[in-house]
């Protein structure tokens, strides 16, 4: 009976999640920093930068290679150097920087859009100051619209 338990012990592994449930674009308004997780678990991070003389929005990548999701932890391992930096996950719609370099682990990546495995758009909505806004649009996997639900300051209105 105790060879067993430990046997169980020594064979577990922590919970994945599909890391499907993740494929979108994130982003760090005030860092200006963004973060493309698509298929099949590529990232791609980069800084966008507005020039208002020109009125033209110019993005520099910062890092690019592929992502892992285990239990709440997104790892996402530098195609370039091999550093792996991670992201908590605990909200589908926010990840927020655990040991990202010159990122304050208080900011957020908000989610602005999430995919399916299939491309298909999973929803899409706006954030103001950190909190649900406007109107979020949620969709099945075939791509037909489930519904619509209205935000202001992170409450759902209507």
């Amino acid at each position: 009976m105790e060879w067993l338990v430990i046997c169980c012990l020594l064979s577990y592994h922590p919970p994945v999640i599909a890391s499907d449930t993740l494929y979108g674009t994130y982003t760090i308004p005030k860092e200006q920093i963004s973060l493309n997780l698509s298929p099949p678990n590529n990232y791609t991070m980069f800084m966008t930068q507005y020039n208002q003389r020109s009125e033209s929005v110019n993005s520099q990548e910062i890092s690019h290679g592929q992502f892992s999701l285990v239990a709440d932890t997104v790892i996402l391992k530098d195609a370039t150097t091999g550093k792996a930096m991670k992201l908590l996950a605990d909200n589908k719609e926010k990840l927020q920087p655990l040991n990202v370099p010159s990122l304050n682990k208080k900011a957020e990546f908000l989610g602005q859009n999430q995919y399916y495995a299939n491309g298909k758009l999973k929803w899409e909505g706006e954030w103001r100051r950190g909190k649900k806004h406007g109107t979020w649009t949620y969709y099945d996997e075939a791509g037909d619209m489930i519904k619509s639900v209205r935000y202001k300051r992170g409450k759902m209105i209507e």
